[in-house]
């Protein structure tokens, strides 16, 4: 009996340790924590850190504290520059207007900003946009004053007046709009760059394909409960914004947040192709030292590669 029982023991499995992921406050992610809210995942199995800003989340990725970072395309592409092989697991969204440069009143085009203070994260996202901006008003970079601010300072910056107009998103687009800034340029204007991805770290599909799992099928569940149930999904997920879910839901009309098939869809599709194109735009814009593939991006964590 006592050989048996240690023989039981030698055979238990050791407890796996939860998935854990991390975001930034963006509307886009927001689906994730309404998951954890719906039950769709709890913590043993899958658990959300969020984190100030991206240049954080990118970090935690970098040295391996987290399993899962929810990115832009173009930090993902920062990331295979630098040797980190991380996976695309899904496309969470594509912004259509939910990232944008915000200004003060007087400030009415993109080529009014020359000579003017303009707040950017000092991160690839806010970079790839402005030089986009600046690129469609016929301005230089050296036209702007460029000053760096990270995410969670973009609403007091402009508000004191420290800046006269400043790169942001949602839900600090939505805020700013409500205290009198005005947009001046948006992610609507160059469609189909900005991607959200959630990426993997490598290994992650062989020693936690369960938790992977749950984290997919839990995000699609909490995407198509937004469609069914929007009033109460908006006011769950508008509590962590700090929007009301009336705001909440009119920050949703600058995103598509493609269900499973739309996403497979776009990563067996166009996705590439995009990629490839935003690489070009970013060496033109010295945003990449070198030239990368990113269809090193889709390895195996990829949805619908993994099982």
């Amino acid at each position: 009996m006592l050989l048996f029982a240690l023989c039981l023991v030698g055979c238990t499995k050791e407890p796996v340790e939860p998935l854990h992921v991390a975001t930034n406050v963006w509307t886009g992610y927001e689906p994730l924590y309404l998951a954890r809210s719906l039950g769709y995942f709890s913590d043993a199995s899958v658990r959300l850190h969020e984190l100030p800003n991206s240049a954080d989340v990118i970090k935690a990725f970098r040295n391996k504290a987290i399993d899962v970072a929810a990115l832009t395309l173009d930090e993902a592409l920062l990331l295979l520059q630098d040797g980190i092989a991380a996976r695309i697991m899904l496309i969470m969204d594509v912004s259509n207007g939910a990232d944008a440069i915000m200004a003060s009143p007087e400030i009415r085009t993109i080529k009014d900003l020359k000579g003017k203070r303009v707040g950017v994260e000092s991160l690839a996202e806010g970079a790839y946009m402005l030089s986009r901006a600046l690129e469609k008003g016929g301005l230089e970079p050296g036209d702007i004053r460029v000053v760096q601010v990270a995410l969670e300072e973009h609403e007091n910056a402009y508000l004191l007046g420290q800046v006269d107009a400043v790169v942001t998103f949602e839900p600090v687009r939505t805020k700013l709009l409500a205290r009198g800034a005005h947009i001046i340029f948006d992610s609507s204007r160059i469609p189909g760059e900005i991607f959200d991805v959630l990426v993997v770290q490598p290994g992650m599909d062989r020693s936690h394909a369960g938790e992977l799992r749950q984290l997919e099928e839990g995000w699609y569940m909490a995407v198509a409960y937004l469609r069914t149930d929007s009033f109460d999904a908006c006011r769950r997920m508008a509590k962590r914004e700090g929007l009301t879910p009336e705001q909440f839901q009119s920050a949703l009309g600058g995103l598509n947040i493609p269900d499973k098939a739309a996403s497979r869809r776009l990563l067996n599709g166009t996705f590439l192709a995009t990629a490839r194109y935003l690489v070009d735009v970013m060496l033109q814009e010295k945003l990449l030292r070198v030239k990368v593939d990113p269809s090193r991006l889709l390895g195996p964590a990829q949805t619908g590669r993994t099982r």
